[in-house]
């Protein structure tokens, strides 16, 4: 499992002011970067991509200070519709695989299927700081004529922060859990050398 560990640069010094502004629910944007590091495999070979959101819930967990009375937790969610904005960013990754992305057809045996399966966000209090984890799953299904490989991906983000954490961390861990998890998935030899044949 990856660990992406971005610390904030807030010092303690200042966590009063940070308590003292009013939380809102936060509602994230998906704009993940993806890495491809692996060589290219095949040439202008088509492919069907097909991209899923597999998430039992929108809601990613909750942030706040359950020790403060006057500071109601509340929910992070991902609600946007981010398939079509991950379709083009994976076409993007495997077309330097090699591949060239098509819509789905019976005549077409070639495929990969993603699924983003979890995104699960727990913040917690300690006594100096706030500690902050999502994690994410992220699910590829590959096929060929003959063969097919399925790989769970895991990746987990981490932070810490003066006080509960803000919109934009948490914008920051939702996108570095997905970039690691997606990118992993797109540097897969096993996955692409099979997908090649």
């Amino acid at each position: 499992m990856k660990i992406t560990k971005w610390a904030s640069a807030l010092s303690l010094v200042v966590a009063v002011a940070i308590q003292g502004c009013a939380l809102k629910p936060q509602n994230l944007h998906l704009d993940p970067e993806i890495d491809v590091t692996g060589d290219s495999v095949a040439v202008d070979t088509l492919i069907a991509l097909s991209i899923r959101d597999g998430r039992s819930s929108k809601v990613l967990g909750e942030v706040g200070d359950p020790n403060d009375p006057n500071q109601e937790m509340v929910d992070v969610t991902l609600d946007e519709d981010f398939i079509p904005l991950l379709t083009d960013k994976v076409s993007a990754a495997l077309e330097k695989r090699g591949f060239s992305v098509v819509p789905a057809s019976e005549a077409l045996t070639r495929s990969l299927i993603i699924e983003i399966g979890s995104l699960d966000l727990n913040s917690e209090k300690t006594p100096f700081n706030f500690q902050t984890e999502l994690r994410a799953e992220v699910v590829a299904t590959g096929q060929n004529t003959t063969e097919q490989y399925e790989r769970r991906y895991y990746v987990r983000s981490y932070q810490e922060t003066a006080g509960p954490p803000f919109e934009k961390h948490s914008n920051q861990l939702v996108n570095d859990a997905v970039s690691n998890a997606l990118s992993d998935m797109l540097n897969d030899d096993k996955l692409f050398e099979m997908l090649a044949r």
